[in-house]
């Protein structure tokens, strides 16, 4: 039996990290990156612990952090050598994190996929044009300014 988890995995894998990558990042599955030497920018879906076999709840976390601010406090705040876009970290101002959602309207967004891939398509369609036409501008104006570390 296929499961809801299983249609993420092929909606994530199959539907949008060949859209992703042509857009210009890198990355698989669950995590994604544009390739820059002064930032950290990633998008990182994430499912909800509400999800069930039947049905999976999804969003997707959007994250632009200077790497000399990142590294400057690494040690100190224990963090990891790179930060995961799952992971919200706070250091409002210095680390930009948001859901796409939010972007649209300030508000949280969950997308649902059943275990049968209804919408799957549809789906794919949505998120990939919310990245490619709202998230990746977004990013990209807030690695305009010049990273410092604090």
């Amino acid at each position: 039996m296929t499961t809801a988890q299983d249609q993420v995995r092929c909606l994530l894998r199959e539907d949008i990290a060949p859209i992703l990558r042509a857009a210009g990042f890198r990355g698989t599955e669950r995590s994604f990156a544009i390739p820059d030497p002064d930032w950290f920018a990633q998008i990182g879906f994430q499912t909800s612990t509400a999800s069930t076999s039947t049905l999976s709840k999804l969003t997707i976390n959007v994250q632009v952090i200077p790497k000399a601010v990142w590294n400057a406090e690494r040690v100190e705040r224990q963090y990891p050598a790179k930060p995961s876009p799952n992971t919200h970290y706070g250091r409002a101002g210095q680390f930009w994190q948001v859901r796409a959602g939010q972007l649209i309207d300030g508000d949280h967004h969950w997308w649902e996929l059943d275990n049968r891939g209804t919408r799957r398509r549809q789906l794919a369609v949505e998120l990939t044009d919310l990245i490619v036409d709202v998230v990746l501008p977004a990013m990209m104006s807030r690695m305009t300014s010049e990273p410092s570390p604090s």
